[in-house]
């Protein structure tokens, strides 16, 4: 219970840094020479996740449906990165068109995600160590795949995270039955 306090304590602090959706791109994507402000608190580089789903594209909602109420597929330069702090204390603030909304905390392969404008409230999920043991184990048959599902940290650098999320949505998210949420997407928080 503690750890979910903390993370929605996190997240309700985070949001309001973010800038609305409704920003002009060019004020909500880094550049990759950006500097680092004073206070740890940076935007970060996205770009798609390695391997994905939906290839070439960042990814982000809910179900195989590419569309405002489900899957939204935007550029990089629609999705804002909020990076915060640095090494094992980075946390990562991500929102993205279509009220979609998540949080990273270093280390950790639980996302905090929520999106007001859908009706969906404040999710923890996680991907299950069964998961990345068994990608682990396939891993060692042959596959060169830098980054395994669920969350990677500090590769190919630190203050790297690629995010390959796909998780059952709880009940009272589901649109229609065994829907799943998705986030693919890669965040590099430079000057960590």
């Amino acid at each position: 219970m503690k750890r979910r306090i903390t993370v929605v304590t996190a997240l309700l602090t985070l949001l309001p840094l973010l800038p609305a959706c409704s920003t002009p791109a060019t004020q909500r994507v880094a550049t990759p020479n950006q500097s680092a402000s004073t206070d740890g608190n940076r935007i970060g580089v996205v770009t798609p996740a390695e391997s994905s789903l939906w290839p070439g594209n960042l990814a982000i909602g809910v179900g195989d449906i590419q569309s405002n109420q489900f899957i939204t597929t935007p550029a990089p330069d629609q999705v804002q990165a909020r990076c915060i702090g640095a090494g094992d204390n980075l946390t990562i603030g991500i929102t993205a068109p279509n009220g979609w909304n998540a949080l990273l905390t270093h280390g950790s392969q639980t996302i905090a995600i929520e999106n007001n404008e859908l009706d969906y409230p404040l999710q923890e999920f996680t991907t299950p160590q069964s998961a990345l043991d068994s990608e682990s184990e396939s891993n060692n048959i042959g596959t060169t795949d830098l980054f395994p599902p669920g969350v990677t940290w500090d590769l190919p650098q630190l203050g790297d995270v690629e995010i390959q999320l796909s998780q059952k949505t709880p009940p009272h998210w589901q649109i229609r039955a065994r829907e799943r949420v998705t986030i693919d997407m890669h965040v590099r928080c430079e000057g960590t």
